[in-house]
């Protein structure tokens, strides 16, 4: 059976470009990211138990507003972003745009708490802080591994960022022969560039392997769960591939999780140095930001199954 790719960047020199620890996480990141569009990242010491601990309760606290307020948390700049619900699988999210930028978390912040909440901007920035420090590292291999370097720099600036809290409880649905297996979100694909998600400690989250299983992600305090999007697949012109995943469970615990979806601002294209005559053009240039609403618009009749190859392929 297949398995997540693990890799440990407890070692500083991860972070440190040319280094020998550099170069051989480089390369075990790259594998994963063909093979299962992900990589579980340990990332001990950056996060303490006790502000992982008041994170989640605040987040807790947070899902307790009112349905009015949070469906009023929306945003329209730097990206459309707001509270999301899905009846059916009893799931609902509240997004960031901008994210990366502490003033918005201080924006969103003061909507539900006008009198400020320290312990929910400070938390909050700081796991934005580790995943957006996770995405730039991994991005600089990606981009060095393919000979591309050249053009990260104007590829960073053009990207935006999306912090999106997500809470499931107890699901309404049963699937399968299994009658025990609760599902709350169906198979798919992220239709940004990349996705870095942290949860809690409850278990749900599948990816689909290139063999059609689904592989459980086992969340550790210290780890974090990085996922290919529609987004890196274009870029990529099929080298990587997007991370298929889902959300199933059979607890009656409700979990939570964070996430940083990353957005190119603009139009995707596929480098000329990653088309050649054993990887010919696969796609036309793709907006994430209009194929994001395409599906959103469009999902009642292309279903989850729909795929930017269908979308925007040659």
């Amino acid at each position: 059976m297949a398995k997540l790719a693990i890799v440990d960047l407890s070692n500083e020199d991860c972070f440190k470009p040319g280094t020998s620890s550099w170069l051989s996480i480089r390369k075990d990141i790259c594998h994963a990211l063909e093979d299962l569009g992900c990589f579980v990242a340990i990332l001990p010491d950056k996060i303490s138990s006790e502000l992982r601990s008041a994170h989640f309760g605040m987040l807790d606290e947070l899902f307790d507003f009112p349905t009015e307020t949070k469906v009023k948390s929306s945003y329209e700049k730097p990206y459309p972003t707001g509270y999301q619900r899905v009846e059916g699988a009893v799931y609902e999210s509240l997004g960031i745009a901008g994210a990366t930028n502490p003033e918005q978390t201080q924006i969103f912040e003061h909507h539900f708490w006008p009198n400020g909440n320290d312990v929910f901007h400070e938390t909050a920035d700081l796991y934005i802080k580790v995943m957006e420090e996770l995405h730039h590292a991994v991005m600089r291999m990606v981009f060095e591994n393919y000979g591309v370097e050249e053009y990260l720099d104007d590829h960073l600036q053009s990207t935006i960022h999306t912090c999106r809290f997500s809470k499931y409880s107890e699901p309404a649905e049963k699937t399968g022969t299994d009658m025990s297996i609760l599902r709350g979100i169906h198979g798919h694909t992220d239709t940004n560039f990349t996705t870095i998600l942290y949860q809690n400690d409850v278990k749900g989250l599948e990816i689909k392997s290139k063999d059609d299983e689904w592989i459980g992600f086992d969340p550790l305090p210290s780890s974090f769960i990085f996922l290919a999007g529609d987004g890196v697949q274009v870029w990529s012109n099929d080298r990587i591939r997007a991370s298929r995943h889902r959300v199933t469970w059979s607890e009656n615990d409700v979990r939570y999780s964070g996430g940083l979806f990353s957005f190119r601002v603009g139009e995707t294209h596929t480098p000329k140095e990653l088309i050649d005559e054993d990887h010919p053009l696969q796609y036309k240039p793709l907006n994430t930001s209009v194929y994001t609403e395409y599906r959103k618009k469009n999902y009642a009749s292309i279903g989850p199954d729909y795929t930017v190859k269908a979308y925007c392929g040659v």
